[in-house]
């Protein structure tokens, strides 16, 4: 039989190796960036640069955040965080509520927007237009 002394002291020293064990350190955490926010409202928008409410918004790949620096597009045109276009050729323009810019640098302005409604909704509706009726 071991003496009580002895089995003790074996105890201390497997006891001390397991609490050693259990105190490593955990690696320190990488700073986390800003997720970028959804502002639509559910439906994706088409890539490229719209004023909406004032704002200037990029969207890219679904994700829509507010304009914060100069932006130059593919075809050399630059739009400023406050909505204001140079296109490539030196032409300036601003953006006007609900207009909208491809990442292209084409621009789609909130009245042909409209326009483009209008005629896809009238030929939706049946019996208008120059439609030939059944008699």
């Amino acid at each position: 039989m071991t003496h009580p002394i002895l089995r003790s002291i074996i105890l201390l020293l497997t006891l001390g190796s397991v609490a050693a064990q259990a105190q490593t350190k955990v690696p320190a955490r990488k700073p986390a960036s800003p997720k970028p926010r959804m502002v639509s409202n559910g439906a994706t928008m088409k890539d490229g640069v719209m004023m909406k409410d004032g704002k200037v918004l990029l969207t890219q790949q679904g994700l829509t955040n507010p304009l914060t620096q100069d932006l130059t597009l593919t075809n050399g045109t630059k739009v400023s965080p406050v909505g204001a276009v140079t296109l490539a050729n030196g032409t300036t323009t601003t953006l006007k509520e609900g207009d909208m810019m491809s990442l292209s640098g084409r621009i789609t302005t909130a009245t042909m927007k409209a326009e483009q409604d209008s005629l896809l909704t009238a030929s939706k509706e049946p019996g208008k237009g120059k439609a030939k009726k059944k008699k």
